[in-house]
């Protein structure tokens, strides 16, 4: 499971960067058919039931052209009669659209959005990972071992993947200064651990700063 987890890291950029490979390719042929096209007002004829608009214009050689938007939107926005302002392409007057920003960006900007989602939650696992390695090593080199009690193994109902949810071995320590009880977690384990642990005894790395700032050793445990 933990090799599902890290392959979809990998998963999740590669598909966002797919969607920004595309945005970029849309926005670039957007880009280049505005800058050439002709720029002359039109007026909606009416919404289809898909709801396009339908408009209607004469180019500037005097040729009337009918088209309907790209997109729909309910409602259009348009009322019928309503003067717009209209690209075409002077070398095919076919290939028009209204000249607005929901018709020429909207489109643009929503796949973009998706894409940095998957892009984003691809790399806070790899941020979330880095992290991780280095408070274990800055703990290795400066933090203190303590040996806490076993107290249980409980279920992560907050994390899921494939219908299956990660355990976690909870301990607890007195600190014999403070005389304070503190409470600790291993990270995420996707397998039960309970077979595997054979004693009371687990050891945890702490910052004696901070002991809220601690690493448990679940070495004895076999690779997930």
């Amino acid at each position: 499971m933990k090799n599902s987890i890290s392959v979809m890291k990998y998963i999740f950029c590669i598909i966002g960067l797919v969607i920004w490979v595309q945005v970029f390719y849309i926005y670039q042929q957007d880009r280049v058919f505005i800058e050439k096209a002709n720029v002359v007002s039109g007026t909606v004829l009416s919404n289809s039931t898909n709801d396009r608009t339908f408009v209607s214009f004469v180019t500037k050689e005097g040729r009337q052209i009918k088209f309907s938007s790209n997109t729909g939107n309910n409602p259009s926005g348009y009322n019928e009669g309503e003067s717009v302002e209209v690209l075409y392409d002077p070398e095919n007057p076919n290939n028009a659209s209204i000249n607005d920003f929901y018709t020429q960006y909207l489109g643009v900007s929503v796949l973009g959005f998706l894409g940095a989602v998957f892009f984003l939650t691809g790399f806070s696992f790899f941020l979330s990972n880095h992290s991780k390695q280095r408070k274990i090593e800055f703990l290795q080199q400066s933090g203190t071992c303590i040996t806490t009690k076993f107290i249980d193994v409980q279920i992560d109902l907050g994390v899921s993947l494939n219908d299956s949810n990660p355990y976690f071995i909870c301990t607890e320590w007195l600190d014999p200064k403070t005389n304070k009880i503190h409470l600790f977690e291993s990270d995420n384990i996707w397998f039960d651990p309970t077979e595997f642990i054979k004693t009371d005894e687990i050891n945890v790395l702490i910052d004696r700063n901070n002991p809220n700032k601690y690493v448990m050793d679940v070495s004895f445990l076999p690779l997930e």
